[in-house]
């Protein structure tokens, strides 16, 4: 797709300590991420340095993520589909078959999604029963209130659309000024281009965010968390 031109630019430098890298989930939690990844990685046949050259993810990190002793964020997240030749829904699918029917539909109550916690955002992957799907729907709550919390800005092929639900949010991008969004107001925009989301508001802001999509850039800010099913 055509770049958006360079003219009229602020760009954005983020200066910042890099985010902790890893967590461990609580022994009582699932993690969905972690099994989906075991499964797919298994059924491929692939070893953890084949999918390391396939994903561009050091074998030692993917190996953290499969014991559930480091989470991901969407950019790495994105990057593990593409090395393993599947959608980003079937790593927060418990028991993805592969296969895609006609007349498809999903239904996803209050509190039925498949949670993901970053340091900067955390992600409720809404009707993730639905693999291969042409945008991925996402709630997310902005848990980063400053740039401070990114090492560096977000970057991947595809296209992305956000609408506020709640809170004010701030986005942050490689070509363009901050601009602050209201509830009710959306935006629309290339992944390819640097970019952050944050909460510009007292309390953490609420989104919807629809990625298309896409295959990655292997470019990413390094995040923690955990991933589970939401409300469990």
């Amino acid at each position: 797709m055509p770049r958006h031109p360079r003219t009229q630019v602020a760009r954005v430098t983020v200066s910042a300590k890099p985010a902790r890298v890893d967590a461990r989930p609580s022994n009582s939690e699932i993690s969905v991420l972690s099994n989906a990844l075991r499964r797919l990685r298994s059924g491929a046949r692939l070893t953890l340095k084949e999918l390391s050259a396939r994903s561009g993810i050091a074998a030692s990190t993917l190996s953290k993520i499969e014991n559930g002793q480091l989470s991901p964020t969407y950019e790495k997240i994105v990057l593990l589909a593409d090395g393993l030749g599947v959608d980003v829904a079937e790593l927060f699918d418990r028991e993805s078959s592969g296969t895609v029917a006609t007349g498809r539909r999903a239904i996803c109550r209050r509190g039925e999604g498949v949670v993901h916690k970053t340091r900067q955002y955390e992600y409720e992957m809404v009707c993730a029963d639905v693999t291969r799907k042409e945008f991925l729907p996402i709630v997310t709550r902005l848990r980063a209130h400053s740039l401070g919390a990114f090492p560096e800005l977000l970057r991947h092929e595809g296209e992305e659309f956000v609408y506020v639900l709640e809170g004010q949010v701030t986005l942050h991008s490689d070509y363009y000024e901050p601009f602050v969004l209201n509830p009710g107001d959306s935006c629309y925009f290339d992944s390819h281009m640097g970019h952050a989301l944050v909460s510009s508001g007292a309390a953490d802001a609420r989104i919807l965010w629809v990625c298309s999509k896409n295959t990655p850039v292997p470019q990413s800010a390094p995040g923690t968390g955990e991933s589970k099913r939401a409300g469990r």
